[in-house]
């Protein structure tokens, strides 16, 4: 997969930081998605993109997201009308 790199700036603030039950990987997946929420308002990159920019498999993105959203440091809305297309939101601002 050719991609270019993303070139916006990562934000992981001190609640996502010290949450000692996020992986480091969470932690730095969480800075990827507010790096790709600026221009939109949310992340709309599938599993596959992360999974590419990390080199690890799609299954472990997966965990990752999870756990977020767990620990209630995203949110994630599936919209089945548009092919199951994900949007992920930091934490609980501009949430439709």
């Amino acid at each position: 997969m050719e991609t270019s790199l993303p070139n916006y700036y990562a934000i992981i603030p001190a609640d996502v930081r010290y949450d000692r039950t996020l992986s480091p990987n969470a932690k730095l997946l969480y800075g990827e998605i507010t790096s790709m929420c600026g221009k939109e308002g949310f992340c709309w990159a599938e599993n596959s993109y992360f999974a590419y920019l990390y080199d690890v498999k799609n299954i472990a993105v997966s965990r990752w997201i999870s756990m977020l959203e767990k620990n209630g440091h995203i949110k994630t809305f599936l919209n089945k009308k548009d092919g199951n297309s994900r949007k992920i939101y930091i934490g609980n601002k501009g949430l439709p």
